[in-house]
């Protein structure tokens, strides 16, 4: 079981500790059975005894002491190991580079942070109970062994076959579990194309039909694979339930004819097999909780391979490259400390690709913007504008050239406190509701922003968040314009960010907003379409296929 191996290798407390509780646990519950049998002795001769009265009451004591301490204790660390797993795959995350994530999907990595780690964390207590259970039933065995040998026997020998019986099906069980896993999945995909492509599939009868047809059928498979699955477990737990009977009535009608003395423990014997009747229903019920924490653990750890394969990949490239001297760090820290110019020199970058079809490349590219002017990147779709700005931003480094900041090279090992310059605002960007990164905000400051923003009477800063982003996408683009002025940072990147405004506000922001930042003194730099605003601009780079084909200078006027 992947938990248990999972356990073992990053608990933190002595599962022999948390074994003995258990097994403290099923033995004063075994104390509770084997003194109400003696208890209902005495009772038949008109006895009440207050000595047997008393170590009940201890063995409940010590069977709730047990019990909670041993939860408390494992469930405490199963929780700390999957926080454990979460700041691992977080900080992942954090390392990868776009592309990895762009391979493995963000879909199965937010299943694997959410979904995944919920079924394990929510399979815990029935499997902390199944394991419980097992061992209750191993205490009650021994107490059936000592009643009667050839009861135990015959027991043990129909629980064997049983089990072996019940350990081969399960496996098609197993089986039809991770098909209903993987056909849930495939339905959550197509819901999110219903969900996030609604307007389209409002706008296309044919694309609706078809999308509801593929959810239909999905929903169905899902349905019926799950049907089948919750049916194959009712058939295993009819299996046990129908064992235990069979084990009842061999009790009374067989074992009485191959012993003389079974009658005097005949109502004990019976009363334990009964007894047994819970543990055995909890440890079937929390079989597929194992199943299902398997399965989720399983997808948890390929993710987490995946993401540490493609890790392992960045690294032995950067291992490759020679590694940067304190010194040159030094230099490099004081550049940044006031930048007045950062400059691409020669640089190129290419998408991976294959021989037949090699990736999209730019380069050479050559440019420089400088501190207290504006420049605009214009381009048409497929030009190349955002690649270009992902490797000046410091998002993918260059495979050839370099950036200079100040005439100061910056290594490739040196690109986070690059990026840590910068404040963005990109065409796929993401609104944070909360402020992260910025610890002590100006409200005055920001409660000018939002006037230039003109949004006052429709959001306000909460503490260190927005009370809201539920607004419209150019409002959500002013807010997340704020977020980046509100950091106070050196260089502005703006991609395509006047895109989704209004006439009105488009032109507030190319004639009033853009000319207050370059009075503060930024590195401004903004991808758009509008030539209409182009004299705005101190300098204009055109791509094209990759590369900045002119330098056009803004058209003034006078």
């Amino acid at each position: 079981m992947l938990l248990i191996d999972l356990l073992r290798s990053r608990t933190r407390i002595d599962l022999r500790h948390a074994i003995a509780l258990l097994s403290l646990a099923s033995i004063a519950t075994t104390m509770v059975l084997i003194i109400v049998n003696l208890a209902a002795e005495q009772a038949e001769d008109g006895v009440a005894s207050m000595r047997y009265l008393g170590m009940m009451a201890l063995s409940l004591i010590g069977y709730m002491w047990a019990q909670k301490k041993s939860s408390d204790m494992i469930s405490a660390e199963v929780e700390h190991i999957l926080h454990q797993l979460r700041i691992n795959l977080f900080d992942s995350v954090r390392k990868a580079s776009p592309d990895t994530l762009a391979k493995l999907g963000q879909g199965p990595v937010q299943a694997a942070l959410t979904q995944e780690m919920q079924t394990v964390s929510a399979s815990l207590p029935l499997m902390l109970s199944g394991v419980q259970q097992v061992v209750l039933i191993i205490c009650v065995a021994a107490y059936l062994a000592w009643l009667s040998t050839f009861a135990f026997v015959m027991i043990s020998v129909l629980a064997i076959v049983v089990s072996a019986i019940h350990l081969q099906r399960i496996r098609k069980v197993n089986a039809a579990s991770r098909d209903a896993i993987d056909d849930e999945n495939q339905l959550f995909g197509s819901l999110e194309d219903l969900l996030h492509g609604f307007k389209e599939v409002k706008m296309n009868s044919l694309r609706r039909d078809a999308l509801l047809n593929d959810l239909d059928r999905r929903s169905a498979r899902a349905c019926d694979t799950k049907s089948l699955v919750k049916a194959q477990w009712s058939r295993e737990f009819a299996l046990i339930q129908l064992a235990f009977y069979g084990m009842m009535a061999a009790m009374v009608f067989i074992v009485p004819i191959f012993t003389s003395d079974y009658h005097d423990v005949a109502v004990q014997t019976t009363t334990a097999a009964l007894f047994m009747i819970g543990p055995i229903g909890a440890v079937v019920a929390s079989v597929p909780s194992f199943t299902n924490s398997n399965v989720a653990l399983r997808k948890i750890n390929d993710i987490a391979r995946q993401l540490e394969d493609a890790l392992s990949e960045q690294h032995a490239r950067q291992t490759n490259e020679a590694k940067t001297s304190e010194e040159t760090l030094e230099k490099v820290r004081d550049a940044l400390g006031n930048i007045t110019a950062i400059s691409l020199r020669d640089v190129h970058f290419a998408y991976p690709g294959t021989p037949d079809s090699p990736g999209f490349a730019i380069g050479p590219i050559n440019a420089t913007f400088e501190k207290g002017k504006i420049t605009f990147i214009t381009g048409g779709n497929g030009a190349g504008k955002s690649t270009i700005i992902s490797v000046l931003t410091g998002l993918r480094p260059a495979a050839n050239g370099s950036i200079l900041i100040n005439d100061c090279p910056m290594p490739t090992d040196a690109l986070q406190l690059y990026r840590d310059h910068f404040a963005t605002v990109l065409s796929d960007y993401h609104l944070f509701r909360e402020l992260y990164g910025i610890d002590d905000i100006d409200p005055a400051r920001a409660e000018k922003l939002l006037e230039q923003m003109e949004i006052t009477d429709k959001v306000e800063l909460d503490g260190n968040a927005f009370s809201t982003t539920s607004l419209s996408q150019g409002q959500r683009k002013r807010l997340a314009l704020i977020a980046a002025l509100l950091e106070e940072k050196p260089v502005l990147v703006l991609d395509e960010w006047a895109a989704d405004q209004d006439p009105y506000f488009r032109a507030v922001f190319y004639e009033k907003i853009l000319p207050s930042l370059r009075k503060q003194g930024k590195i401004i730099i903004c991808v758009t379409h509008d030539d209409r605003w182009f004299d705005t601009a101190d300098k204009i780079y055109h791509v094209r296929d990759g590369e900045f084909v002119d330098g056009r200078p803004p058209r003034r006027t006078t």
